[in-house]
C-alpha cells in the first residue's frame, strides 16, 4: 500500500495489489481511518489492485456502511476490464458499491480535480 492524497472532503487511499486474508484487515482499517480524520469522501483506488478476495469484498461493503452512517461516501476506483472490475461486475458488487472507472470521475464534482488533490 502507498501514499495517500488528501484534500479537505477527499481523501484518496492507493490500495494494495492484492487484497486478501494477510491484508483485508489493514485495507478496511486504512479506509475506517480516512473516515474518522473527517473526511467527507474516501476513495479506495484500487487502479494496481488485481486480485480482491469475497471477504474482503465483505469489508469494502462494511466500510460503506460506516461511512453511510456518519454521513460520508465511499467510492471505489476500479478501471474497466481489470479482474476486480470484473468480478464486482458478475457478482452485482458494482450495483451495491459506489464503482468509478478512474479518480477524476470518482472526483468530478470538484471544482478542481487536479489541482485540488495533494500528496501527503
Amino acid at each position: 500500500m502507498t501514499c495517500e492524497l488528501e484534500t479537505d472532503t477527499v481523501l484518496v487511499v492507493r490500495l494494495a495489489a492484492e487484497i486478501d486474508l494477510t491484508n483485508r484487515e489493514e485495507a478496511c482499517d486504512r479506509l475506517c481511518a480516512a473516515l474518522a480524520r473527517g473526511a467527507a469522501v474516501v476513495i479506495a483506488d484500487l487502479t494496481a489492485t488485481w486480485f480482491c478476495d469475497c471477504g474482503s469484498w465483505r469489508g469494502l461493503l462494511a466500510v460503506q456502511h460506516r461511512a453511510a452512517a456518519q454521513g460520508s461516501q465511499l467510492r471505489l476506483v476500479i478501471p474497466p476490464g481489470s479482474p476486480v472490475r470484473r468480478l464486482a461486475d458478475l457478482t452485482d458488487l458494482d450495483g451495491q458499491l459506489s464503482v468509478y472507472s478512474s479518480v477524476r470521475e470518482a472526483t468530478a464534482w470538484l471544482p478542481d480535480p487536479g489541482g485540488s488533490l495533494r500528496v501527503s
